[in-house]
């Protein structure tokens, strides 16, 4: 016969007990398993009810990690199930856990992923496609995350992405059309669709004066000619560096006008 025969207070942790069976050291409890199975001194027990109250108590343990976890940020599902995975805990363990946090709105992923979506349009530049990457990544129900990246772009301001675009035009000094497929190539790795980009750049004004436009040219000549001036002279010569600021987005004929204007490369 198994009998409880002692149940003390641990020295190192007061809100856990010792449970000793027959006079040995069985396990070791909370105080809510505790209370749960009204466990008292003299209580005669079987073995399967003492892996009853092991199992409860690990789940409890699994439980009190969640919530910790939990108390810092708002988390979703898939994060606390990695989580408790992470600490060798069993998937169904993780699936009670996650049921009980669900039920008791620890966890609420509609009220997760409103957060997600005030956070990122008002913290950061990115658009709604990060919104939605970063949605998935966290295990949102795809309804979910369909109906708030609408939201996110229903709330984006109109100049959200004018203002983007006028940030990059501030620091990349390139031709015209280098420079347009250069925001294009920004927004769209910030989590813009090319159709959104497409709705404001309509209106977008990103030609530079031709005064700039000849002063970045002279420039980008100048870079080219002193790299290619060291391999190649005279027809090889013109040829790389016409060759080099055409892929930088120059017309032949702004190239070409630049040239015999400058006289750094003879015809």
């Amino acid at each position: 016969m198994l009998k409880i025969t002692k149940i003390e207070v641990q020295k190192k942790n007061k809100e856990r007990f010792n449970v000793f069976v027959n006079g040995e050291f069985e396990l070791g409890i909370d105080q809510a398993t505790y209370v749960f199975f009204n466990l008292s001194k003299g209580m005669e027990v079987t073995n399967q009810f003492l892996q009853e109250i092991k199992d409860y108590d690990q789940y409890r343990q699994a439980l009190n990690q969640a919530i910790v976890y939990l108390s810092h940020k708002k988390r979703t599902k898939y994060e606390i199930e990695k989580y408790l995975l992470d600490k060798d805990y069993t998937l169904e363990l993780a699936n009670q856990v996650i049921d009980y946090c669900e039920s008791n709105k620890y966890i609420n992923h509609e009220d997760y992923v409103e957060s997600l979506k005030n956070t990122i349009l008002k913290t950061t530049d990115k658009g709604p496609d990060h919104f939605e990457r970063v949605a998935k990544e966290k295990g949102i129900e795809s309804n979910l995350i369909i109906s708030y990246k609408e939201k996110f772009e229903q709330e984006m301001s109109e100049d959200r992405i004018p203002n983007i675009a006028k940030k990059i035009m501030s620091k990349k000094k390139q031709p015209p059309n280098r420079l347009k497929q250069t925001i294009v190539h920004t927004l769209q790795q910030r989590g813009y669709s090319f159709s959104l980009i497409q709705e404001h750049m309509t209106n977008l004004n990103i030609e530079p004066t031709s005064d700039d436009v000849e002063n970045i040219l002279m420039k980008d000549l100048e870079r080219v000619y002193n790299k290619y001036q060291k391999k190649y002279n005279g027809y090889e010569l013109r040829t790389h560096v016409v060759q080099a600021l055409m892929r930088k987005g120059y017309t032949f004929d702004m190239i070409n006008d630049k040239l015999k204007e400058s006289g750094i490369v003879d015809e």
